[in-house]
């Protein structure tokens, strides 16, 4: 009998990662989106909507296991809890037997009102396996789009410009996650456990910037701002104002505490390989920079 994994979130920076890995392994995923399109072998694309709770069951019919992008790192909410709760009830009917979460580094020191521990909570109370992912900050922030809009600020004006880059943070690949999450998908062993995943590095902003210049060919320099570009930047995408607040805050608050230059070693021990450093993913994302 087949083994069926449904990806939420599957055009998203994880989701179209781990697509391809667990096709490698044999499973049939059905790739969740808002406006599915026809897909690769071993792909089955469905329609989901998380503001439209009719679409959850249909998603979940005869899936064995999620990969779950919490909808608080998808849409502009800060208050998923209604959605989520009803989705994770969906999927214990539908017989769901594990759930893999994509948190966020630093989640289960929140308080229960936080939006991504609140979540965190739902799942470990589902019923169901689960396991939780906990990354740092994405390298590919820095080359694909990204609510700060980095990589348009890099390749216009050669700038990164943020608040707090003066404190390192152990950025982390995607393609790792995507790894740590096949696994954790597909194997047993991982019920129950807690992922935080980082890179083998932490960086400042002017180290991130010299790995750019190095791989671009071109100047790319850090500039210390406060939470205006932030402010700015998400109010130019339609996030309402509130949202926009909460995340500036959260982003100064991780970084700026230095809890986020912590370095683990869950990603070699899941995967057995060490993970990717930020220079040899700055030499394959480089023409995101060149205009």
């Amino acid at each position: 009998m087949g083994f069926t994994v449904l990806v939420t979130a599957a055009t998203g920076k994880t989701g179209r990662r781990v697509t391809p890995q667990l096709v490698k392994r044999g499973v049939t995923v059905r790739a969740a989106s808002r406006n599915p399109t026809a897909a690769n072998t071993g792909v089955e694309p469905v329609r989901f909507d998380w503001l439209d709770g009719t679409s959850y069951p249909a998603a979940l019919a005869g899936v064995d296991a999620v990969y779950l992008v919490s909808r608080f790192l998808v849409d502009f909410v800060t208050d998923p809890v209604e959605q989520v709760g009803t989705f994770l009830h969906d999927a214990a009917d539908a017989g769901v037997r594990r759930i893999v979460l994509l948190s966020a580094f630093g989640a289960e020191h929140a308080g229960a009102d936080n939006p991504l521990r609140s979540v965190e909570l739902l799942v470990e109370g589902s019923g169901m396996a689960s396991t939780i992912l906990r990354p740092g900050t994405f390298m590919q922030n820095f080359s694909e789009n990204h609510m700060f809009d980095l990589v348009g600020k890099i390749r216009e004006r050669g700038e990164i410009t943020l608040p707090g880059g003066r404190h390192p943070v152990s950025y982390v690949s995607t393609h790792d996650i995507a790894s740590v999450a096949a696994l954790a998908l597909t194997e047993d062993g991982h019920a129950g456990k807690e992922y935080t995943l980082t890179g083998p590095a932490a960086l400042t902003l002017a180290e991130v910037a010299e790995h750019i210049s190095a791989a671009a060919g071109r100047q790319v320099r850090y500039v210390e701002s406060g939470p205006e570009p932030i402010h700015e930047t998400l109010h130019a995408s339609g996030a309402p104002a509130g949202f926009a607040e909460f995340m500036a805050h959260l982003y100064i608050e991780s970084t700026t505490s230095g809890a986020m230059a912590a370095i683990t070693d869950h990603v070699a021990t899941v995967t057995g390989r060490h993970p990717t450093t930020f220079a040899a993913f700055a030499a394959g994302a480089a023409d995101a920079w060149r205009g």
